[in-house]
């Protein structure tokens, strides 16, 4: 049969065992807070990192936003310009246009320059048409000197016999025909071609502008 304990000794076990038990308890306590603190670093620093995820998005997503935006304004810079463009441009062309005819006709009637006109024509022609046998259309307005100077400079180009065929349409100018082929230097025949005209013409008041 056992020995009962002394109250000292039971006192003393009691006592270890307490301690025991605290000693586990806190032990406990601090693997819990341990725990936990990593766990609430670990949630920190993932929440952190997520926010400058966002932050990082969010800005790469407004930069692109911006730049799309400068992109889209400067297309829209760009197209009103060259639409400012075309229509000065037109405006241009139609101010050109009502202006050209009667420039050219003016021309046609300044004797001087009726006359380097002429000389040009016949020069052109005695290049491109071939035969002896011409025909010339002409306006209003010729004297008998003219035609007889005329007639003289296409004998030198080798017309050898000329037709004369009066045309009250045309406002300057002269046409020549020949075997099927003609030369048009009237007023209407010179603006033909519109679209090297209107080149010129541009080219012209760009170099000037």
């Amino acid at each position: 049969m056992r020995e009962p304990i002394p109250p000292s000794g039971l006192e003393g076990q009691i006592a270890a065992l307490v301690q025991h038990i605290t000693d586990d308890r806190e032990q406990r306590c601090g693997r819990i807070r341990a725990a936990a603190e990593a766990q609430a670093h670990e949630i920190a620093r993932s929440g952190r990192a997520e926010a400058r995820a966002s932050v990082h998005k969010a800005v790469s997503q407004e930069r692109a936003r911006v730049a799309q935006g400068l992109r889209e304004a400067q297309a829209r810079a760009e197209l009103e310009a060259s639409r400012r463009a075309q229509l000065r441009t037109r405006s241009l062309l139609e101010q050109m246009w009502t202006q050209i005819g009667a420039a050219l006709e003016s021309r046609w009637n300044d004797l001087q320059h009726r006359r380097s006109w002429i000389a040009a024509a016949l020069r052109q022609a005695e290049l491109l048409l071939s035969g002896p046998a011409w025909s010339i259309e002409h306006g209003a307005g010729w004297s008998s000197e003219e035609r007889a100077r005329l007639e003289e400079l296409a004998g030198k180009g080798g017309a050898r016999t000329i037709e004369w065929r009066r045309d009250p349409a045309l406002r300057g100018g002269l046409r020549i025909r020949c075997a099927g082929a003609a030369l048009d230097a009237t007023v209407d025949g010179l603006l033909a071609r519109r679209a090297d005209i209107e080149a010129d013409f541009l080219a012209e008041y760009l170099s000037h502008e």
